[in-house]
Parts: C-alpha cells; sequence; structure tokens
C-alpha cells in the first residue's frame, strides 16, 4: 500500500496547487483525479469561458476599427475558429500543469478517490478498486458542478448549462438565461455580440446580486444598450422544450406570470459541491448548508482531512482554492502561512466592460455599521480610456471606514479593471489608509490612476474632475 504525508482527491486550481507546493515543502504527495488535471476550471470554466471572450473582444473591436484608422472589411466571426482557439489555449494550459506535477514529483493517481477512513483512501475505477492509498493528511478537492434544479428538463441540448454551451457549435438565433450572476451576463456578453437575442431572468432586483449595486446597475445599462434584455425581480416558474422551442415560464415580482420563448435556454443558477462517491457519508463531517464546513485553517470536523476549494464553500472561485491549497500545504509541512482574509478576496466578471471588486459593497459596510465614506471617480476623465477607446462609461467606487481611513471595499466597471484589482487586494491586505493610496505615485497614462483619483475624491478633491 502507497502512503503519503498529504493525498489529495481533486486536480483542480485548489487540489494541483496543493499538491506542489505540499512537494515543494517536502512532503511526499499524492494526487487523485478522474478526469483531467486542471479541473472544471481549466475545461468547463474560467479559461475556455475568458478564451472565447478574448475572441468575441476581439471581433467587436474589429467593427470598429476604422474608428483608430485602421480600414477593415467584410469583418465576420468564424465561431468553430473560436471552439478551436479556446481547445488550443486548454490544450497548452492542461499539457503545462501535467509537466509541473511530474517536475515537483507529485505522484499523479488517475481514478475516483473514495475516503474509506481518515487515514484511508481507494482510487477506483467504476465499482472496481484499482488500490488502496494510506495517508497521513487527506485534503478534498472535488471543486462543483452547475445546479440543475429537480422537475427542469435538463437535456443539454436545448436546455445547458454552462458546461454544454461551452460546447455549442452553432450560435442559436434566440438565448434566455436564467440567473444574472457572473456566470450568466458573461455569455450573455458573447452571445449577444455574436447575434443571438439574449434575455437575461434574475430573482433579485439587480444583475450581480453579491456586487455593489451601483456597479451592477452600470453593467446592465451598458450591456443592455448593446441590446441584451434583462428581467429582474423575476423568477423561474417553469420550462417545457416544444419541438424546436423552449417555452420558459416567469413570474414577477407584481405576480404577474409570462411565457417566453427561445430557441435555447442556459442555466445558471449557481453551482453545487461534487461530493458524489468520495465517501463523505462515513465519515460524519459536518456540513453548512451543501458545503463541507471547516475551520480557518480549512480543517474539516474530522482532523486530519481537510476541504478546499468550491465544497467548503462561498465564494466558488478558482483562486480562492489556490490560497486555499497553499495554506493547507504550509500548515501541514509546519511552515507559516498568512491566514486567508475574506474580505480581500477579489472577483472579476468578465463581460466588456469588466467588472472587478474587492471587500464590502457599500450596502454591506453601512449594514455593519460603518460611518462610509465614498469616493467615485469616472473612467471618462482618465487618459489611458481616451487612448484605448473603450470603457468610457465605467468608474471606480471606493467604500472607506470614515474615521480610520481602512479601505473597506473598491468597485470598478471598465476596460480590462480585472487587470487592476490585485492591487487593491495587497493594498487592503497591508491594511493601506486612503491617504496612503491617494499619496501614492501611479505612472501615467495609465488606468492605474483612477485610485489616486477616486481616493482624493473622498474628501471631495479628485484632481482632474
Amino acid at each position: 500500500m502507497k502512503n503519503y504525508d498529504l493525498l489529495i482527491i481533486g486536480g483542480g486550481p485548489g487540489g494541483y496547487v496543493a499538491a506542489i507546493k505540499g512537494s515543494q515543502l517536502g512532503l511526499s504527495v499524492g494526487l487523485v483525479e478522474r478526469d483531467k488535471v486542471g479541473g472544471t476550471c481549466l475545461h468547463r470554466g474560467c479559461i475556455p469561458t475568458k478564451a472565447l471572450i478574448q475572441s468575441t473582444h476581439l471581433y467587436e473591436l474589429c467593427k470598429r476599427s476604422k474608428e483608430y484608422g485602421v480600414v477593415t472589411e467584410g469583418v465576420s466571426a468564424d465561431f468553430s475558429e473560436f471552439h478551436k482557439r479556446k481547445n488550443l489555449v486548454v490544450s497548452r494550459l492542461f499539457g503545462g500543469i501535467e509537466h509541473l506535477l511530474k517536475k515537483n514529483k507529485v505522484d499523479l493517481l488517475k481514478g475516483t478517490g473514495q475516503i474509506a477512513s481518515s487515514e484511508k483512501v481507494l482510487v477506483k475505477e467504476g465499482d472496481k478498486i484499482k488500490e488502496e492509498i494510506s495517508a497521513k493528511n487527506i485534503v478534498i478537492a472535488t471543486g462543483s458542478a452547475p445546479l440543475v434544479f429537480k422537475g427542469l428538463p435538463y437535456d443539454k441540448n436545448k436546455v445547458l448549462t454552462s458546461d454544454d454551451i461551452l460546447e455549442l457549435e452553432e450560435i442559436p438565433a434566440s438565448l434566455l438565461i436564467i440567473g444574472g450572476g457572473a456566470i450568466g451576463v458573461e455569455f450573455a456578453y458573447v452571445y449577444n455580440a455574436l447575434g443571438s437575442k439574449v434575455t437575461v431572468i434574475e430573482m433579485m432586483d439587480e444583475i450581480l446580486p453579491t456586487n455593489d449595486k451601483d456597479v451592477g446597475s452600470a453593467l446592465r445599462k451598458s450591456l443592455s444598450k448593446k441590446g441584451v434584455n434583462f428581467l429582474t425581480q423575476t423568477a423561474l416558474e417553469g420550462i417545457e422544450i416544444k419541438g424546436n422551442t423552449v417555452e420558459t415560464t416567469v413570474k414577477r415580482n407584481d405576480g404577474n406570470t409570462e411565457t417566453l420563448q427561445s430557441e435555447k435556454v442556459l442555466l445558471a443558477m449557481g453551482r453545487t459541491p461534487e461530493t458524489k462517491d468520495s465517501g463523505l457519508e462515513e465519515l460524519n463531517l459536518k456540513f453548512n448548508g451543501r458545503f463541507i464546513n471547516v475551520d480557518e485553517n480549512m480543517q474539516t470536523s474530522q482532523p486530519g482531512i481537510y476541504a478546499i476549494g468550491d465544497v467548503s464553500g462561498q465564494p466558488l472561485l478558482a483562486h480562492l482554492a489556490s490560497a486555499q491549497g497553499l495554506l493547507v500545504a504550509h500548515n501541514i509541512a509546519g511552515k507559516d502561512f498568512p491566514p486567508i482574509n475574506n474580505n480581500t478576496i477579489p472577483s472579476v466578471t468578465y463581460t466588456n466592460p469588466q467588472v472587478a471588486c474587492v471587500g464590502m459593497s457599500q450596502e454591506a459596510a453601512e449594514l455593519e455599521g460603518y460611518d462610509v465614506k465614498i469616493g467615485r471617480f469616472p473612467f471618462m476623465a482618465n487618459s489611458k480610456t481616451h487612448i484605448m477607446g473603450e470603457g468610457e462609461e465605467g468608474f471606480i467606487k471606493v467604500i472607506t471606514d470614515a474615521s480610520s481611513g481602512e479601505i473597506l471595499g473598491v468597485h470598478l466597471i471598465g476596460h480590462e479593471v480585472g487587470e487592476l484589482i490585485g492591487g487593491m487586494s495587497l493594498a487592503m491586505n497591508l491594511e493601506a489608509t486612503n491617504l496612503e493610496v491617494s499619496a501614492n505615485i501611479f505612472p501615467h497614462p495609465t488606468l492605474s490612476e483612477v485610485f489616486a483619483e477616486a481616493f482624493h475624491a473622498i474628501e471631495g478633491k479628485a484632481i482632474h474632475i
């Protein structure tokens, strides 16, 4: 029987990062993966989605090229080539992860990992046990899958999840998206730009309901101008497939119902942990709803068993899973590592314009009793925005504590703002104040200059507005 210091079940961005770091720290490491390392993020989520978005953005830009003095003729989108490029990006990154695991001497064990006890894992192929593994520490990193409510006619053809739509070969004439979160609005952006008639249904009063409302509202208005139809405060009642058409019945907050017709329906109502066949029911672990309950070190209620990534709860973000993997690997190896600060976890929605945020929304900060001071600055007043010719409708909004100057939250909507938000996450982790950020020197001309301006704006003294 093989014996490891650290055995990880699931090779996604949490699992493979924990495996590599554990090996680098001197642990013997095994990684059990039933499919391909890289997980949902690489194969059915973050990477392929963003590759399609990049092609879509380039297509949009080419149609506007005359504004930049570049003459193009007959610009069109070849959706099959979008997919070829997407698959090439995924293939390259997949090969890179496999190489890194070999380089770092991580044993990759193909199969489904089933925990038999706190120190033993069965590696299975179907119902057959391939081998038994002994481990001092076990990490559950099995990820999540798209949530599909019982009773819906989910056929992977007319009614799709995010997994299915990534393989859609033809652009549908019309697409109804159930859910106005990040996944829903990203696909809304892509398919609207490529010619579909897109409608988004959202139960809450604004899209991106976990974000600051000002940012969600701004994105809705921007995408609406491009042709996306949004129905907020609207709940799904039922879906029925009728030949080549899908009929979706929805109910408004005022009690009125409506039946909408579309060629395809995308279910983007969230994700659920992947725990099937993992043996968790034998461990008597504590759960928080559907998610495995963990402490600040990602340890479950069972000593020596950890859970990281989507199975351990919100927010379901690949970069958070990786950070949790690093934390667990260091703790098991007996090495110091900073704790994860839940208020400095950044998130990005990859529409055009992009949305990026870190920390609390204004609504959340006020609910917690903070006396907030707000600074806003429009990208229209930023020189690099004009050079790029994109994102002029965007802005930055910063939320601070009036008495201490502590940065509570930063929210941006604009072109490529996802590339900026990591700097604010770092600033908040280092406990920078609004004065320190406003005094920092940002290079000119860059988008990053909006940080200084927004923090000057807290006192009503921005330079360029």
